[in-house]
């Protein structure tokens, strides 16, 4: 316990720092940004300024540069967490992790439209594991990587409690007595430091929870639908352009520049439609758009975020989910004063900035806490629990867990079916081969040599193989008491070398026999594995499993 509290501690101090001054970074520079927004054509209803795209066309050549420079193939998010906290196999790699924070904040300052928590979900991770190769022994890399995340969080949003639940609901899947204290103390501490080196206070302190519950939950349970619809949209959208971007371009520098020019233009129309949102949510909040304005928001909002993210820059989908349905819930609350119900408040704005993240992130409970902890308003938190389910429920039956857990199915891990499976997919078969144990019949062996040989073993199937020990098919004791001189041989199951552990359970999920026989690229015959070894070896896993999360 003194050890996880000396590295909770740690973690969340290191995290704090590095999470403080990427958050003031991005937000000294936007301001910046912005300030230099000068129109070039202006009427009494419109200003078109030339800063965005300027702005958006730099940050391009600098993550370019920067991706070039340190061969950099791929971009590491919150994905790539939550697969190195469930698999053994899978390192984060610091080089490429704080190249990728880079490159966030690199979008986020230059007016992409991207998000600042998903990189510092990451860099939290990181440094986590960083802690873990250091002095690993003290926690599993599990715990270290969850105590950075949370103190990531808790950072970012001012929100321990967040941080602590959204550690263990998005990351590590599970609660356990070894992985709690660290995570507390880390995000605590986090949030201590934070709070006192830099003091924000409430971040929604203006909300207006003086509302009415029955109106503002009957909204809640429409919203959420809704919520769920857009997010679905948002994913499925952005998933596309990721697996189709070469057909717009083949080249990256082409690619990125056409984000560029696409969210430029548009933001240097409408610019509340770039960057991380803060400001368009809080005047969202205190009702300074109409309705139809809402509605551009909400498209083009989600038009620029899907080139941005799928087109080259880089960042997180949390801040963009956030503004996407803090627009929902605001076109609702204006539907409703509309039609005469002006006791509504902020509640359907909050709710839905919380319903429509959640789907995205996979989040709900931490997403109601964050939102709880940012309003300190009851009512507010418990009218976004209604709208987080209805989402969160229509989302996960069209589209699945979450926008993460997607982007691992693809690459071909599937994170939600649990630790189990990831780490049985990562054990090959080739560990549990019986080279030896098995009865092995030559083809030129006549029936009454075959016959001796299984009676001088304990088999009742043999297997035949050539000169060059390629498999040829399988015997079976019973068709030996047949009358033919000629033994009759059948096609066998089999199973490759190369398969892992849960491709083998799969395959053998419907076999009957003695043993299974698993052979090369070329069908030589290697050795043969049974039922109860896939047996066994499941139950290892799941023992040790049953271990790291009950502990």
């Amino acid at each position: 316990m003194i050890s996880a509290t000396f590295f909770g501690i740690i973690v969340g101090c290191v995290v704090a720092f590095f999470s403080v001054g990427f958050v003031y970074g991005v937000k000294s520079i936007s301001e910046f940004r912005v300030s230099k927004g000068y129109c070039i054509f202006e009427s009494s209803f419109f200003c078109f300024s030339i800063s965005p795209l300027l702005f958006l066309l730099i940050s391009a050549f600098l993550i370019i540069v920067v991706k070039r420079t340190l061969q950099i193939t791929r971009y590491h998010g919150p994905a790539d967490v939550i697969l190195s906290a469930h698999s053994p196999k899978e390192e984060l790699d610091a080089r490429t992790g704080f190249s990728s924070v880079f490159a966030a904040f690199v979008s986020a300052s230059g007016g992409a439209s991207v998000g600042q928590y998903g990189p510092l979900v990451h860099l939290g991770g990181t440094i986590g594991s960083l802690m873990n190769d250091f002095k690993s022994g003290f926690l599993s890399k599990d715990t270290f990587i969850g105590c950075g995340v949370a103190a990531a969080i808790a950072a970012g949003f001012n929100s321990p409690i967040g941080g602590i639940i959204f550690a263990h609901e998005a990351i590590l899947r599970h609660f356990s007595f070894k992985a709690i204290a660290p995570i507390a103390v880390s995000s605590v501490v986090s949030a201590t430091v934070t709070n006192y080196f830099f003091p924000s206070g409430i971040l929604f302190q203006n909300t207006d929870s003086d509302i009415n519950l029955l109106s503002s939950v009957s909204f809640s349970l429409f919203l959420g639908p809704f919520c769920a619809i857009i997010a679905v949209v948002f994913m499925k959208a952005l998933l596309f352009l990721q697996a189709n971007q070469n057909r717009l371009a083949s080249n990256e520098i082409n690619r990125i520049v056409i984000a560029a020019v696409f969210c430029g233009v548009i933001g240097g129309a409408v610019p509340e439609v770039l960057g991380l949102g803060g400001e368009t949510i809080i005047n969202i909040i205190r009702d300074n758009y109409s309705v139809f304005f809402l509605l551009i928001i909400l498209s083009l909002k989600l038009a620029v975020t899907v080139a941005c993210l799928g087109l080259g820059f880089f960042g997180g989908v949390f801040s963009p989910a956030l503004v996407l349905g803090a627009a929902l819930g605001g076109i609702f609350t204006l539907l409703g004063n509309i039609l005469g119900i002006d006791t509504l408040g902020d509640s359907l704005v909050l709710a839905g900035m919380a319903a429509l993240s959640a789907s995205i992130i996979g989040a709900p409970i931490a997403s109601i806490v964050i939102i709880f902890e940012l309003s300190h308003s009851y009512d507010l938190a418990f009218v976004s629990i209604i709208c987080v389910a209805g989402s969160c429920l229509v989302s996960n039956t069209i589209f699945g867990h979450s926008f993460f857990d997607k982007q691992l199915l693809n690459r071909k891990f599937k994170i939600s079916s649990g630790r189990t499976e990831i780490l049985l997919s990562e054990r090959s078969i080739e560990g549990l081969l019986n080279r030896e144990d098995f009865l092995k019949i030559h083809k030129k062996m006549t029936k009454s040599q075959v016959i001796s040989n299984f009676q001088k073993s304990n088999f009742s199937e043999g297997y035949i193989v050539d000169d060059n020990e390629t498999l040829i098919g399988k015997l079976n004791v019973n068709t030996l008491l047949s009358e033919s001189n000629e033994l009759q041989i059948y096609k066998p199951l089999t199973i490759s070398n190369t398969s892992s552990v849960s491709q083998a359970i799969v395959k053998a999920s419907n076999f009957v026999g003695e043993s299974i026989p698993i052979i090369d690229d070329k069908g030589t015959l290697l050795g043969v594995i049974t039922e109860a070894d896939l047996f066994s070896e499941y139950l290892r896993i799941q023992e040790s499993i049953s271990n790291i999360e009950k502990d």
